[in-house]
């Protein structure tokens, strides 16, 4: 327990968890059991189940997010690197700007940058290597991640289908934003976005840049288009093929 409210930053080495571990398996167990349950509660419920099931996900979210932010300064443990700026972190505000508007870009970006970018991290964690299964920043970093791919999981089951028009105005925007964190990255030692390193763990970034350095970076776009096609060629054949 004396680890348990410390940061990948503070505690001691040789404590992490692991990955593909028991613990990493258990979390991603408990992701499929929410989207089977949770799911097919949203599937079947009212107009009016589905808007309190996406507002109860996203305060859950935003909640989790905050925790963070406040138990790190409070424990003197605070870092540039808990800004609200990795795509993930951005996705919990994007999240509860959906559920209060309901707008057709911000889903489209929560189904083709969240849903891939947290699945990932699920599969990939970057703190299970540091972090032990009975601390709170491990419990964090799997439970808002658990959450940002639930919430889009949950626009499927409601009938969301994927717009080439609308990824078309969203991906420019990401590729700009990128472009900044690189200059905040550098002013402030941070590592948003992954465009200054790819990171702990053994993820695809980090493994491509252990073969091929900074020329990592020009293998994001193909990552992202080994996601997009399935994601995006699959449903829309699927509603041709249903007219």
């Amino acid at each position: 327990m004396s680890n348990f409210w410390k940061t990948r930053f503070t505690i001691d080495s040789g404590v992490g968890m692991g990955s593909y571990t028991i613990g990493h398996f258990a979390w991603l167990a408990l992701l499929f059991i929410l989207i089977f349950v949770v799911g097919r509660i949203y599937r079947n419920g009212s107009q009016l189940t589905r808007n309190k099931t996406r507002w109860i996900v996203a305060f859950l979210i935003l909640l989790d997010e905050l925790a963070k932010d406040i138990i790190t300064p409070l424990t003197g443990q605070w870092d540039w690197s808990f800004l609200p700026l990795h795509l993930c972190s951005i996705s919990v505000f994007i999240v509860f700007f959906h559920a209060a508007t309901g707008s057709k870009l911000l889903e489209e970006y929560l189904y083709a940058i969240t849903l891939p970018t947290a699945s990932m991290a699920m599969v990939f964690p970057d703190w299970t290597g540091k972090l032990p299964f009975f601390n709170f920043m491990c419990f964090h970093s799997f439970s808002i991640h658990l959450l940002l791919v639930l919430y889009p999981v949950l626009l499927l089951y409601g009938g969301f289908r994927p717009s080439f028009k609308r990824l078309s105005v969203i991906i420019p925007l990401v590729i700009v934003t990128a472009v900044i964190m690189h200059f905040v990255n550098n002013a402030l030692g941070t590592n948003f976005f992954f465009v200054n390193g790819g990171g702990d763990g053994a993820n695809p970034l980090s493994i491509l840049e252990g073969y091929i350095g900074w020329w990592y970076l020009l293998a994001m776009p193909l990552i992202a288009l080994i996601c997009w096609l399935p994601m995006y060629l699959i449903p829309n054949r699927h509603r041709k093929n249903t007219h």
